[in-house]
């Protein structure tokens, strides 16, 4: 058990006089449970007096539900012929739990308002609260105060705990062994859909052989030749382009290892790059070593931004600069906090995790873009991610 991520939750929720939290998002029973669901249908109830009490889960994941946290687990039975309705036996386990807990006229935190997500183990088919599933929450103990937790939450993710850290250098051990693949790979004839498919492999059959990995969802994105100038987009189309001569493949791999994320790109060149491309390569890495070497602990948000962006600008690339240099990573593959971006003001904080990731992107050579994550320290900063940067 996180000890310090427990007592960490209790402060922040006698501090907004909050009784309990129910949790069900894969993400934050990931924190708060420490188990990563395979379904995404399991319920936690977190007090602030006892912490993790009780977890409600569906009989199918009794095996990977081993080391949760939790002081009990209810099970209901999912998917199987003579089941009974599992919202009724969430619903009971649950209305039980708030009465022995004297949660009935309590104020209890839920999930309101997250718009985004992390999925469970089975990525293909997202299990979301909405409208209809929140009202019956609220129905099984309707006599208390409902509180839209969502701020807490996030702000408490935010934050990583040493342990949590720890479980996100296993992440990056299993990514670096994608992208290491990656350059063995990248050659003049290969498909985007044969490099990403190699990565993957890699990724899931090398890295569920690690010590302490149960679960890994791996997810490639690559982009070559002239599709490489559009992709600093959220997400790209891997294709069945084949790489030419002199062409620029640029990978984005995203990975979750039980729950959680690292986010990490790199580029190379199939066959010799071109002057403007190694003069961009090398114009990018001394952008993202300069954004590295300002963090800490009290810097502000934008600084590794504009840190990034003068050195990129001073290699004659300024009009090639088209996103901000970094987000936060951690318990979801894109988090709030901190944004590395112009015109933050936050302060970079001991415990925040974040990309950085400087790109450059032109229609005529392609697209560059760096990324390593980092964890932010009251001195400089610890760099997850350990794959050599090179362009051929």
């Amino acid at each position: 058990m996180d000890q310090e991520r427990i007592k960490r939750l209790r402060r922040a929720m006698r501090a907004a006089k909050l009784d309990a939290l129910v949790l069900r998002l894969p993400e934050n029973l990931v924190m708060a449970f420490g188990v990563w669901p395979l379904n995404g249908f399991t319920h936690g109830l977190f007090t602030a007096a006892d912490g993790p009490v009780l977890l409600i889960a569906p009989s199918c994941e009794n095996e990977e539900m081993g080391g949760a946290w939790a002081r009990a687990t209810e099970w209901f039975m999912w998917p199987r012929l003579g089941m009974g309705d599992p919202r009724a036996a969430i619903h009971q386990a649950l209305s039980k739990a708030a009465r022995n807990g004297r949660l009935t006229r309590g104020r209890i935190g839920y999930e309101g308002s997250f718009e985004a997500v992390a999925p469970a183990h089975n990525a293909g088919e997202v299990l979301v609260p909405c409208e209809g599933s929140i009202a019956w929450l609220k129905s099984i103990v309707p006599s208390a105060r409902w509180i839209d937790a969502t701020d807490l939450i996030h702000a408490q993710r935010a934050l990583k705990t040493e342990g949590e850290i720890e479980r996100l250098r296993l992440a990056h051990r299993v990514a670096d062994l994608g992208l290491k693949r990656f350059h063995q790979v990248v050659q003049p004839g290969a498909s985007e859909a044969d490099v990403a498919g190699a990565v993957y492999t890699e990724c899931l059959a090398r890295g569920t052989r690690l010590k302490s990995v149960r679960h890994v969802n791996v997810f490639p994105q690559v982009s070559s030749g002239p599709n490489a100038h559009r992709a600093w987009r959220p997400i790209v189309s891997t294709g069945k382009r084949r790489l030419r001569d002199g062409e620029m493949a640029l990978l984005e791999l995203a990975v979750c290892v039980d729950g959680f994320w690292a986010d990490v790109t790199r580029v190379r060149v199939a066959g010799r790059p071109s002057t403007i491309q190694e003069a961009a390569f090398h114009a990018v890495v001394a952008a993202q070593k300069a954004a590295i070497d300002c963090m800490k602990a009290g810097v502000r948000a934008s600084w590794p931004h504009e840190a990034a962006t003068d050195v990129l600008r001073q290699a004659g690339f300024g009009e090639d600069v088209v996103h901000l240099t970094g987000h936060g990573i951690g318990f979801r593959y894109h988090e709030p906090e901190p944004f590395l971006m112009p015109g933050n003001a936050q302060r970079l904080k001991a415990g925040h995790v974040c990309s950085v990731e400087p790109g450059l992107y032109n229609r005529a050579w392609g697209g560059i873009r760096i990324e390593d994550n980092v964890v932010v320290r009251r001195e400089g900063v610890e760099v997850l991610t350990h794959a050599p940067k090179r362009l051929t």
